[in-house]
């Protein structure tokens, strides 16, 4: 009986992974998250589903590679590739979510079209390792100078203090959350154009922990909470 309750203790938990992300995921790395938005909403479905859930915060890549080799049990709201498919199931979606470009303010004047890539590719850009947004604007800017990557957005922005790039791609609630917090708003501005298409996140879980089994349960709390509104003043909250 006591190996029975313990196996089902162990079945009720789920461990999930994210990058230091904030507003999304809140924390130092290699530690357990101490809040964010995506990091609310697995506590609140998993208190609907009495499941115990954990998120480690890990660095994007290493993140990704943990859920591929089933070392966590997947990865909280992210957008879904082919690629992810082929070692990760996913939940309906749960947010919407689009990047766009951060850009230093004195290297750009006037007018400029964030949509016209082409006329953009002089200019040298930033994005974060493993990150993926559009492989279509991504070869145009290699074109001309290969594309820097960082470690996080922060360091981003920094490269983008000190010149070495003039664009960064970001999620647009984490961009804007990034230059109110460190205090940046008058050299690093914000797009408000999506970078290709709007995108919607969704949980994605380890087909090798054995997590995946858990998507139809979770699809069963997200409709609930979709039809509650309740997702909807989640992606709300992300805007603010």
């Amino acid at each position: 009986m006591l190996i029975a309750g313990f196996s089902h203790a162990e079945s009720r938990k789920l461990t999930l992974c994210y990058d230091k992300y904030p507003p999304y995921a809140i924390g130092e790395f290699g530690e357990a998250a101490s809040g964010g938005i995506k990091v609310k909403l697995l506590q609140d479905i998993g208190k609907q589903l009495d499941i115990l859930v954990a998120v480690k915060i890990l660095p994007w890549k290493r993140c990704l590679s943990a859920a591929k080799d089933g070392l966590v049990d997947g990865i909280l709201p992210l957008y879904k590739t082919p690629e992810r498919e082929q070692f990760m199931a996913f939940t309906l979606p749960v947010m919407r979510q689009y990047n766009c470009f951060l850009y230093k303010k004195s290297a750009f004047r006037g007018r400029v079209d964030w949509t016209d890539y082409q006329a953009l590719k002089d200019h040298h850009l930033g994005m974060e390792i493993g990150s993926v947004v559009d492989k279509d604007m991504e070869a145009i800017f290699e074109s001309a100078h290969p594309i820097e990557r960082a470690a996080d957005s922060i360091t981003l922005m920094k490269m983008m203090d000190s010149g070495r790039i003039d664009l960064a791609t970001i999620d647009s609630n984490v961009g804007k959350y990034l230059i109110n917090q460190q205090g940046v708003a008058d050299t690093i501005g914000v797009s408000d154009v999506p970078i290709g298409k709007l995108s919607y996140a969704a949980f994605g879980f380890s087909k090798a922990s054995g997590a995946d089994r858990w998507v139809a349960e979770f699809n069963k709390v997200i409709e609930k909470m979709r039809k509650a509104g309740l997702l909807e003043k989640l992606e709300a909250q992300t805007s603010k």
